[in-house]
């Protein structure tokens, strides 16, 4: 079973392991958790069996009328479940707010 939320809470850089797959040069663990606590919006999918972090989707946004996602990963085992397009779902709705 997998949860999504948009908290960090609990959420350490030993849970983003496999990331950045043919990356040349890939944020280590560390740096990847720095570059979610600071992104202005962040979803994360969790399986809760290995509790590990399976994918991710950030935001950047000036909080008033624009934001960009710069990126969404999902771990290659868990490609092709429909985790991607939740979590494109899920921060678009984080991001409802954005130019009323």
């Amino acid at each position: 079973m997998m949860i999504y939320t948009n908290s960090l809470d609990g959420i350490s850089s030993d849970m983003l392991k496999g990331f950045f797959v043919d990356w040349p040069n890939p944020p280590k663990p560390d740096t990847h958790l720095k570059l979610l606590k600071n992104s202005s919006k962040v979803v994360i999918a969790i399986d809760e069996q290995t509790n590990q972090v399976i994918g991710f989707i950030t935001a950047i946004s000036d909080g008033v009328l624009s934001a960009y996602i710069p990126l969404l990963e999902v771990l290659p085992t868990y490609k092709n479940q429909g985790i991607g397009r939740e979590l494109v779902n899920r921060i678009l709705k984080e991001l409802d707010d954005i130019y009323d």
